[in-house]
């Protein structure tokens, strides 16, 4: 890690959250071999007409049911379904920690390129105030008549290349 700061990625937060799925499809799988139980209950109440007249409800219906399932051969299905769950909960896993591994490199070559661009910037500005010098003194050099006009726009093109490079490294 080397004290560089990582940052939420939200590709993590994805494939932690994969992981959490996994593990809950993996617990519904086994789950899946123990009994259970169903209760129901439905209770209606029913209207008969009395002699031409309206209907009165005067009768109900009430039933209540009880199921118990217990599995005991599946047909190799529960065991398949147990193996299906587990390497798909290991699978997002391993691209869990792939996926944070490469977090934590795209971030320490981000980090690199920043300082990378901190020099660079910190180096153009001395550049920049070498060739601002040298051009002032080309200047009064060509002023004087000591100097070519070659010279000063030789001084003059150093300058700029490296105001451009300033640029570039901003």
């Amino acid at each position: 890690n080397s004290g560089i700061p990582q940052p939420d990625r939200v590709v993590v937060a994805q494939s932690e959250t994969a992981v959490r799925q996994g593990e809950a499809v993996l617990k519904l799988a086994e789950s899946a071999r123990k009994p259970s139980v169903a209760l129901n209950s439905t209770y209606t109440r029913l209207a008969y007409p009395a002699n031409d007249e309206f209907p009165t409800f005067d009768r109900s219906n009430w039933t209540v049911g009880v199921s118990l399932q217990v599995p005991i051969l599946t047909g190799g299905r529960q065991r398949g379904d147990e193996l299906v769950a587990k390497s798909d909960l290991e699978s997002a896993r391993l691209r869990l920690q792939q996926t944070k591994e490469l977090a934590a490199v795209d971030t320490q070559s981000a980090w690199a390129e920043l300082l990378a661009a901190r020099a660079a910037w910190e180096a153009s500005g001395g550049t920049v105030q070498q060739a601002t010098r040298a051009y002032d003194i080309a200047d009064v050099r060509y002023r004087n008549g000591v100097s070519t006009q070659l010279e000063l726009t030789d001084a003059r093109l150093l300058l700029q290349q490296a105001e451009a490079n300033r640029a570039v490294a901003a």
